[in-house]
């Protein structure tokens, strides 16, 4: 019946399906007969206008969950690559972001050369022979650095190292998040007690990312509780499991020790996650856990 509601998790409609193809007759013609039903039920039911609220609710929570997934995959790709070794760029780095700086230059029509220090006459401050200014234009004079060319110039630069900051920066993490990711060309991956930074979570609790799946958007972390620290109630936005390595906490009304498991399914919640003694946790979970409030 799911099955033919399209409800079903990928994993199951997929086994599912293989076991509908590899069965008998009388199993397909169910399967079929539920497909019908479905369908006739789908079209018994007339249509019905939604308010005129929720278009605009919509897309609210849609950019609410769009600006934290961008948040949390950034925190999550910062934490891999700072825990990994540094690597060296490739040789094309530099001549791509001169490339930039040269495209961005010919588009705002100025003629980017070498930057010299400015040099002080009487209480203003001129640009020595050489600066970037706007082409067509002459020699600036002593107060050019005050005038409107000279703040649009100066703009003009800091939105250019803005930009070519930002993409080194992502061309850093993305090179290191796929050090961390593949580990060698065998697809291994080693971690030592010693590496890996910790990320503050809340109060008393900190985490340590160790592998981070692009596709799943799943994460495997290490989870450390300070004795009597708890964490905010939240939702699974995917199933996460937890295994208890030191410690012990108290976990849906549940006491886990060394040794134990637990598993909470997409949907359901947790309230109570807290510890008394302290506790180390290795937990696989979604980014997009939703804190109750």
């Amino acid at each position: 019946m799911l099955y033919a509601l399209g409800i079903l998790d990928p994993e199951d409609r997929q086994a599912l399906s293989q076991k509908i193809q590899q069965s008998s007759d009388q199993l397909r013609q169910e399967v079929k007969a539920y497909q019908s039903t479905v369908d006739a039920l789908a079209s018994a039911v007339a249509p019905m206008m939604p308010p005129p609220t929720l278009r605009d609710r919509f897309v609210q929570q849609m950019a609410v969950e769009a600006t934290r997934e961008a948040r949390t995959f950034e925190l999550t790709a910062n934490a891999v690559a700072l825990g990994s070794a540094p690597l060296t760029p490739p040789n094309s780095l530099r001549e791509r972001l001169l490339s930039r700086i040269e495209e961005q230059a010919d588009v705002q029509g100025y003629a980017p050369v070498s930057m010299k220090r400015t040099a002080p006459m009487g209480d203003a401050q001129v640009v020595s022979e050489g600066t970037a200014r706007p082409q067509g234009t002459t020699a600036p004079s002593s107060g050019w650095l005050a005038s409107s060319q000279g703040l649009t110039l100066i703009a003009w630069w800091k939105s250019c190292w803005e930009s070519i900051w930002n993409r080194a920066r992502r061309a850093a993490i993305q090179l290191l998040t796929s050090k961390a990711i593949q580990g060698s060309a065998k697809g291994l991956t080693f971690i030592k007690a010693s590496e890996g930074v910790w990320l503050n979570l809340a109060p008393g609790v900190k985490a340590k990312v160790l592998s981070l799946d692009q596709i799943s958007g799943r994460v495997t972390s290490l989870v450390r509780f300070a004795p009597g620290t708890s964490y905010a109630p939240h939702r699974h936005a995917a199933a996460e499991e937890l295994f208890v390595l030191e410690g012990g906490c108290l976990c849906a009304g549940r006491e886990l020790k060394v040794g134990d498991y637990h598993r909470a399914e997409a949907g359901t919640e947790h309230h109570d996650t807290s510890t008394d003694d302290g506790c180390l946790l290795l937990v696989i979970s979604s980014p997009q856990n939703e804190m109750i409030r």
